[in-house]
């Protein structure tokens, strides 16, 4: 996940070029949408025309792309064209800062989550990503767990159990919940069946978080799974413009994707990028080679 906004006039897909089904792995195939964020012609009907176009099941909804869709359509409008199609929706992306903010950050949290639960009932979408607050500066660990677990409690409830929450830690120093072991002792420390995990390579690798807490964790608590590779630059160092696609960087793959299949995860493969060369390609190029390095990673390492 990171934090920009835009989108364009739709541009319609042309004749279906669909991954044939028998030859597509056990693990779905997603796409989130920041992928293709900034080509041009990109709105969420240009990405769900490409994705079900290049074989994606599944699709995370960006907060500002489902806005700037609502100005000229309806929730009932999106509705329908998911139950006429192979893809579906798969996520929110993203509930912004949930944890360590004041007053009207907790009233703008409580706006956002209603508004979430409109399209998620609309829909039938059935997950929430959220992601922490930054630069939260002299609180401690143990205080920044407290909290996260105190919100995420309150936020479990509000969505009620037909929604559940996935955690996404953010490799960065500045983050309040920067590694997937403190992700993983918040959730924990909740301990809600509808409250879990993130898993972001970029996130992961950025951070050093460590393999060993991912193999003891709960596979059941992974709710997502972001795709993406990293530049051969200094841990801590990147931002997200530094993303490649999947195995033309330094993150170990091979690893991650070993211990998530030994803990029994099973969900869905998300690609997600942010990179501006990506964005300089049009947009159906974009979509189609993010399909294309999503399936053969996925037959490479969960077929």
């Amino acid at each position: 996940m990171q934090l920009a906004g835009k989108a364009s006039k739709a541009s319609k897909a042309g004749k279906a070029e669909k991954i044939d089904e028998k030859e597509t792995a056990i693990m779905k195939l997603g796409f989130n949408e920041a992928t293709a964020l900034e080509c041009k012609g990109q709105s969420l009907m240009a990405d769900l025309e490409a994705c079900e176009k290049y074989g994606f099941d599944y699709i995370e909804i960006r907060f500002d792309c489902v806005k700037d869709y609502l100005k000229e359509h309806t929730l009932e409008e999106l509705a329908d064209w998911f139950k006429n199609h192979h893809l579906k929706p798969w996520a929110y992306n993203t509930l912004i800062y949930f944890n360590q903010r004041d007053e009207a950050g907790v009233k703008e949290i409580d706006e956002e989550t209603d508004f979430i639960i409109e399209v998620c009932k609309a829909i039938g979408m059935k997950m929430l990503i959220t992601v922490p607050q930054f630069d939260v500066k002299d609180k401690s660990v143990s205080e920044i767990k407290e909290e996260a677990v105190a919100r995420l409690r309150y936020l479990s409830d509000k969505v009620g159990s037909d929604i559940r929450i996935s955690l996404e830690f953010c490799g960065a120093p500045n983050c309040s919940i920067n590694q997937f072991g403190t992700a993983y002792d918040v959730v924990k420390a909740v301990d809600r069946d509808n409250v879990g995990i993130t898993v972001d390579t970029f996130h992961f690798h950025e951070m050093c978080s460590k393999l060993e807490d991912l193999k003891n964790a709960d596979g059941k608590k992974i709710f997502a799974y972001h795709l993406n590779d990293c530049e051969d630059l200094p841990l801590g160092s990147c931002g997200d413009d530094k993303r490649l696609w999947p195995e033309e960087g330094v993150i170990d793959h091979a690893a991650i994707a070993g211990a998530l299949k030994e803990i029994g995860f099973d969900g869905v493969c998300t690609i997600e990028e942010f990179r501006p060369e990506y964005y300089a390609m049009s947009h159906e190029e974009n979509v189609k080679k993010a399909a294309e390095v999503t399936k053969a990673f996925v037959e490479k390492y969960f077929a």
